[in-house]
């Protein structure tokens, strides 16, 4: 190689790591506790997609992570640590309703974005108070009314819908859905909806069930926001009461565990989703989410938490691309945000966050997990008796 052509190189190559730059963003979520299914497959997600991204991209943007053991306490310290050492210009994909909310005032106090947290809880998308929250998940809220606007169409009276819910924001967010839904419906006896509550961090759900059992009516359908435990040990129970009750949990369920878990339920358990599943085929991000998580993490199976968060981490990516990462900072991420409109990630939408939208998608999936695989389920074949058999 001649000395001319060596200079050229060493100089474009010094050129080159002049103009790079690493960007830093954060992450608190649950890797060791009562939720961890759902913070350890969200980071994997938006950790494949920014590998691949890093791959072939002059400026790599990384992701900074710490655990918060679904305690809002630690995630309120993980957040401030964060920002103040760590120095990220945004967050990406915090898990968990009340570990989210209280990091609220932090991030209106810096300035500091929140996209695409895994909660659907009500103070998140409230526009006026929280400015730095950029969601792309349908709200618990939508759906729990999703679920109970269904039941009524199908003609299950008000008085045949129970709600079993978790004692904090998240359980609330869901309950008061379910309240609004009867309150368009013209149901006026907003008090007497049938409603048991056990406290989060246990399976206490003896008293919950107990409660529902003082109504005695036959209820034909119950819509839990819980988590993982003790949606199992409440349906499992709850079947020795009622035989024919159906099941509707929320999304941040693991509906496989519990589908597994109680396999001669399997039939009676729904869980609704904000992602489309996995064996659509008309949906390209699907595919492009299945190949890089097997080339990054080829021993984790491709599901659906990991799935919403290769979609953040993509709807991250595209919204500030644009703009020029090498300009980029935690005031420009805001104002890049607000003026989102139209954007396309693959999903088979479009939408945005301009005029004070602060949530991408309100859209709502039923699923059920059957014979080792998941199944989208029109609502009119929930009460066919040879459907699922």
């Amino acid at each position: 190689m001649n000395k001319v052509l060596k200079i050229t190189l060493i100089l474009s190559l010094i050129i080159s790591t002049t103009n790079s730059k690493e960007i830093t963003i954060g992450m608190s979520a649950d890797f060791s506790g009562s939720i961890s299914y759902l913070g350890n497959n969200m980071k994997i997600g938006i950790e494949s997609y920014l590998n691949n991204f890093n791959k072939t991209s002059k400026h790599k943007i990384n992701l900074k992570s710490y655990d918060d053991k679904y305690d809002p306490l630690i995630a309120s310290k993980n957040v401030r640590k964060l920002i103040e050492e760590d120095k990220v210009i945004a967050l990406l994909g915090n898990v968990g309703t009340p570990t989210t909310n209280v990091v609220l005032p932090i991030l209106n106090d810096r300035k500091i974005a929140l996209i695409g947290p895994y909660t659907g809880g009500d103070l998140l998308r409230e526009k006026y108070s929280n400015k730095y929250i950029f969601n792309y998940r349908a709200s618990y809220k939508i759906e729990s009314k999703t679920i109970v606007k269904n039941l009524l169409d199908l003609g299950i009276k008000p008085q045949e819908i129970a709600v079993f819910s978790q004692n904090d924001t998240y359980g609330d967010s869901g309950y008061y859905g379910v309240v609004e839904a009867f309150r368009e419906f013209g149901y006026k006896n907003i008090n007497n909806i049938p409603h048991a509550r056990y406290t989060r961090g246990t399976l206490n759900i003896e008293n919950g069930l107990s409660r529902l059992l003082d109504y005695e009516t036959e209820f034909k359908a119950i819509i839990m926001v819980s988590v993982d435990g003790s949606s199992i040990k409440f349906i499992e129970y709850a079947k020795e009461d009622y035989p024919h009750l159906k099941f509707f949990l929320l999304s941040p369920i693991n509906l496989k565990k519990v589908a597994k878990s109680l396999s001669k339920y399997e039939n009676d358990i729904y869980a609704t989703q904000v992602v489309p599943i996995l064996n659509l085929k008309n949906v390209p991000l699907i595919d492009e989410f299945k190949k890089v998580l097997k080339l990054y993490n080829p021993d984790i199976e491709p599901n659906l938490i990991a799935f919403e968060g290769y979609i953040i981490a993509k709807l991250f990516v595209k919204s500030i691309e644009k703009e020029g990462l090498e300009n980029i900072d935690s005031k420009k991420i805001v104002e890049i945000f607000n003026e989102i409109e139209d954007l396309d990630i693959g999903l088979g939408f479009s939408s945005g966050f301009k005029n004070e939208k602060h949530q991408y998608s309100n859209n709502v999936w039923l699923t059920k997990y059957k014979d080792n695989s998941f199944y989208e389920v029109k609502w009119e074949d929930i009460f066919s008796k040879d459907k699922w058999c």
